[in-house]
């Protein structure tokens, strides 16, 4: 689809999403040869199967299109490997335009070249960008509140990078908490920040508890922010990362039962996609595979 010109800015994990920017399979996987001589040299934790990529984010297409969502797609290139399906970490997203990464993976590097590419094309304005021996990813970056966003000091999100990070942010008045996560399986597997925490509704997180520091729990509470606790079995199976499509509803892979009980408890209506090839595999969630560029503001 072509790009509505403009759309954009947020400043919410969680408001009504309108416009995201993907990466079909087509051409980030583009075939199973490809898969083939890739997934093991980016550590994903099985390999893909092309056809049920395709079934899967098929499925996938369709939820956000029935939610009103306007579908948006990266190009395909020679310069990025199979982790480029994973939109939501080559920027961060803010009300004044987006603020370009610079990845901790090395295979990643050339995403967010492709990104600011496709922004520029699109007339959707750059705030800032991570130089140098910075690095961030968009998973170790969220929205606590139209003010706040918080980055996590991961193997992906180095100490330059959240400086810069604060300096870019500070330009247009939000302040910026930094979260020291632990080295839990390594500089090797994934750990963002969004691994641990996805927020649901404006004062409300859905939290894996036992991995976030303690000066950040007692931070959220002090802000009025309550958490939703997901199933202690469930957090190998993506169950923190769920996609808002709005306050009363969000994304959440299949597989994890009692935390989609849990959020729909709550009075948030949770849908099922099955996604063991294009999430799981790859060790990224409903949010990893989406970029939000607009959603309602926070006034």
């Amino acid at each position: 689809m072509v790009m509505l010109k403009n759309k954009y800015g947020l400043n919410s994990n969680v408001r009504k999403l309108k416009n995201v920017i993907l990466k079909h399979p087509k051409d980030a996987f583009k075939s199973q040869i490809n898969i083939d001589e890739q997934w093991q040299k980016l550590n994903f934790i099985d390999k893909p199967d092309y056809k049920i990529v395709l079934k899967q984010y098929d499925q996938l297409l369709n939820i956000l299109t029935d939610n009103n969502v306007n579908l948006n797609f990266l190009p395909s290139d020679k310069e990025t490997f199979l982790d480029s399906i994973y939109t939501h970490d080559p920027m961060f997203m803010t009300p004044d335009g987006a603020i370009i990464g610079n990845m901790g993976k090395n295979l990643r590097k050339k995403e967010p070249e492709m990104m600011e590419k496709y922004l520029i094309c699109n007339d959707i304005p750059i705030l800032g960008k991570i130089k140098n021996e910075g690095t961030m990813e968009g998973g170790d970056v969220i929205w606590i509140n139209k003010s706040t966003v918080a980055a996590g000091l991961t193997y992906r999100t180095n100490m330059e990078g959240i400086k810069q990070l604060e300096n870019i942010l500070s330009e247009i008045n939000v302040t910026l908490i930094k979260v020291d996560l632990p080295h839990w399986d390594g500089p090797t597997d994934v750990l963002h920040l969004m691994s641990l925490i996805s927020p649901l509704k404006d004062r409300l997180f859905l939290i894996y508890e036992k991995l976030i520091p303690i000066s950040f729990l007692n931070f959220l509470r002090s802000i009025d922010i309550n958490f939703i606790h997901i199933e202690e079995s469930e957090y190998e199976t993506l169950a923190c990362n769920i996609l808002p499509l709005s306050e009363d509803k969000c994304l959440i892979v299949k597989g994890n039962p009692q935390t989609r009980s849990v959020i729909d408890k709550a009075g948030i209506e949770t849908i099922e996609i099955d996604a063991s090839d294009i999430c799981y595999k790859g060790s990224g969630g409903p949010t990893c595979i989406t970029r939000p560029i607009y959603r309602d503001l926070i006034i």
